[in-house]
This record gives structure tokens, C-alpha cells and sequence, in this order.
């Protein structure tokens, strides 16, 4: 019985959140690599740093609320010809994303600190839905720590780079089939884990008051070990352990002041989501369980602009297209019902005076219909078919203190 540790629904490709920044979020994060509002680029690209004049504080938050309404279209049984009972559901719920950001000065160094959450999301289906057999719950949360540091190596470019610690914790569930769809078993997975990883990027300085940034994150390895719980069925409660890869990303962003009042931002971000491979639950003494993801790399394409209505209040809109990682309807699982999506969002910055700013931002985001035809990993006679119709709401703010 293979659990996918991975949320619902990430907002950037797969499963990951892209939601780290109130300001970009106005700009669906076009230009987040060479764009240095305030110190929330450290996450897109540490070498910003470096155009923060002051110390800063940044408190930012992002409620999200995902739509995933699967409609069944004859989800069956596949060693009995028979057809699977259960209603349609949508297991998406809303969940709120925090991120802080500190920036300071060490001698020539500009310094940061960011704790961020870039993965994470809480799916929960009816007891009684149709694909029971795949997924009832599934709550993910992580905290990543990342301490940067930014120094101009000439005057026209920057380098920064930043340590990752992040922590994973996951809570997994789903029904299993004893024989008669009234009577079914039911499995709890839980474990955690800590891995480790690095950041580091670029930022030029044009002559023409354009910047140029670019930005690699590492991969992150994570091992996590817990426990599964088992309820009516033939196997006894035991540890379990699990490694996933979490993938790398790049990103090469340009900034480009079209006027006194107008910046032209856009960007290009590529994730290497091959790394997810598969997902392999090791049990303490049962066979392994194993989930096929064969996921590919893909590409995030965004363009943005902002305009400086009136001297204390910008204004920000841009769009984006998030390519989906997964290749195939066989390949999407009601954990990850993820689908190629495009972007529109709008936000503002008000400059309360020299000390205060404070940033909102609203996202909506199309994700179309994603066909599903899953079949159960643990005996592969219980098939999901069907498709699901996705959407998400965001909305932004964040509170600056230069100090």
C-alpha cells in the first residue's frame, strides 16, 4: 500500500510551494531572482541581498484554497469486473503558508535568514469516496531554515549562497479492500525526518539599470522513519522508513526599469522533478511497497510588471504558466492531482512611512482537467478512473520593517 508523501496540491509544479513572498506574489513571481523589493528574494536568489540597504524584519503569510472535484467515470475492480461503490469528492483543503525573513550586516557581508515552508498542504476525502483504496488522508508540513549571505564581488555583480535545514512530517491514511467494499481495513502512516541542502545565485547590474539574476537550489534527501498503524487488517502495527528526493531548481530572472515609474520583470524556472522516481515504504516485516512516479522536469515561464502609481504605492500584476511534472493519467494519483496551470495576479505595496510597508496580493490559478486511471500499488486490482478538475485561490500579505 504505497502512500505518495507528498501533498495534494503544491502551488507551484508538482507539489512544491512557490508561495514565499507577498511582493512577488503580486507578479506571479516573474522577476523573483533579480528583483530585490525587499529581503524576500533571499529565497529566489541570496545574492539580492546585497541591494537591501537596511536591516529588515518580514512577516508574510499566504492563505491558499485549492479545488480538486473528481467526477468517477467507471473506477472498477479490476480482478472482479465489478464496479468500485463510493461517491465523487474533493479532498482539497484550504491551508495558510507563513514565511519570515531577517536581513542584517556583518562587516563587507550582507547576512539572512529566511524559514520558509516549501512544501506542505492537508488533502481529506470522505471515509466513503470512490477512491478510498488510494487516499483518505494526507497531511504534509515542512519548515525549512535557510541562513544566507550575500558579498559584491565587483561592482556591477553579486554573490550570494545559503545553507538549507529542512524538516518533513507526514501523516498518510487510505481504506484496503478485504473483500466486500463494507468491511475494509484501514492503514495510518506517519514519519518525519530532517535533510539537508544549499542555495546560490548570481546578480548582475546592467549599465542600463537592468539587473540580471540567476539561482540554483540543491536537491534535498530526505529519510523519514515513523510508524503504520494498522485496523482490521492481517498485519501487526510496525516502523516504517522512506527516502525521497526532493528536487533542484534553477531560475535566470530579469528586471528591467522600462521608465521612472515602470519595471518590466520576467523569468524562467526549471525543476528537476525526475528525481522522483518512485516512492518506497519499507516495512519492518512486510514486503516493500512501491509507487511508481516516473515524474519529469518541466519549466515555469512568468512575466510581470509593476508601476509606482503614487510615490508611497506600487502597484503589481503579472502572469505565469506552471508546467505539470506528471506524465500520464496513470501516473496522477488523488494525493497529487496536479495539471498544467496558468497564472494571473494582482497586488500592491504601501510605503506607511520610512520604516513600515506593507504588501497584498491575489493569485488565481487554472488548472484544467486532469484525467486519472490509478492503479492500487498494493494488490493492483482497485482502478481509479476518472478526472479532476482543479483551481486555486490565493491571497497574500506581508508587513516590512526597515530598521
Amino acid at each position: 500500500m504505497a502512500m505518495g508523501l507528498a501533498p495534494l496540491s503544491g502551488q507551484a509544479s508538482g507539489f512544491a510551494l512557490i508561495e514565499q513572498s507577498a511582493s512577488a506574489q503580486g507578479l506571479s513571481y516573474a522577476g523573483a531572482a533579480a528583483f530585490a523589493e525587499d529581503a524576500s528574494i533571499m529565497w529566489f536568489n541570496p545574492a539580492g541581498l546585497t541591494k537591501i540597504e537596511n536591516n529588515q524584519l518580514i512577516a508574510a503569510g499566504h492563505v491558499i484554497k485549492p479545488s480538486a472535484q473528481f467526477a468517477n467515470d467507471g473506477s472498477y475492480i479490476l480482478t472482479e469486473d465489478n464496479l468500485i461503490t463510493g461517491a465523487n469528492d474533493d479532498g482539497a483543503q484550504t491551508s495558510f503558508v507563513p514565511n519570515f525573513y531577517w536581513k542584517g550586516q556583518y562587516q563587507e557581508l550582507d547576512i539572512g535568514l529566511g524559514i520558509n515552508v516549501p512544501f506542505g498542504s492537508t488533502v481529506e476525502y470522505d471515509q466513503d469516496w470512490v477512491g478510498r483504496y488510494h487516499a483518505v488522508y494526507t497531511a504534509t508540513k515542512t519548515v525549512n531554515i535557510n541562513p544566507a549571505f550575500a558579498v559584491k564581488l565587483h561592482p556591477q555583480v553579486s554573490f550570494g549562497a545559503g545553507l538549507n535545514i529542512q524538516y518533513i512530517d507526514v501523516n498518510l491514511t487510505q481504506k484496503v479492500d478485504l473483500g466486500d467494499q463494507e468491511n475494509d481495513g484501514y492503514v495510518d502512516l506517519q514519519a518525519d525526518g530532517i535533510g539537508y541542502g544549499f542555495n546560490f545565485g548570481f546578480l548582475y547590474d546592467l549599465d542600463n539599470g537592468a539587473n540580471i539574476g540567476l539561482s540554483y537550489r540543491s536537491q534535498i534527501k530526505h529519510h523519514a522513519t515513523g510508524d503504520a498503524d494498522f485496523t482490521a487488517m492481517p498485519y501487526q502495527d510496525q516502523g516504517i522508513e522512506s527516502t525521497v528526493t526532493l528536487p533542484a531548481s534553477a531560475s535566470l530572472s530579469i528586471a528591467y526599469p522600462f521608465s521612472d515609474k515602470i519595471n518590466i520583470l520576467a523569468d524562467v524556472t526549471w525543476t528537476g522533478w525526475s528525481s522522483f522516481d518512485e516512492l518506497r515504504i519499507e516495512f519492518d516485516s512486510k514486503e516493500d511497497s512501491v509507487q511508481p512516479e516516473e515524474w519529469n522536469d518541466i519549466m515555469r515561464y512568468s512575466f510581470g510588471a509593476t508601476y509606482q502609481y503614487l510615490p508611497n504605492l506600487i502597484l503589481r500584476t503579472g502572469v505565469a504558466y506552471d508546467q505539470t511534472p506528471i506524465p500520464s493519467d496513470d501516473l496522477r494519483t488523488p494525493r497529487i492531482p496536479d495539471s498544467d496551470r496558468v497564472w494571473l495576479s494582482f497586488g500592491a505595496g504601501y510605503q506607511w512611512n520610512k520604516a513600515m510597508r506593507i504588501d497584498v496580493a491575489y493569485s488565481h490559478l487554472w488548472g484544467g482537467t486532469g484525467g486519472i486511471e490509478a492503479v492500487s500499488s498494493d494488490t493492483g486490482a482497485h482502478v481509479l478512473q476518472g478526472s479532476f478538475d482543479t483551481k486555486v485561490d490565493i491571497l497574500s500579505a506581508q508587513l516590512v520593517w526597515n530598521y
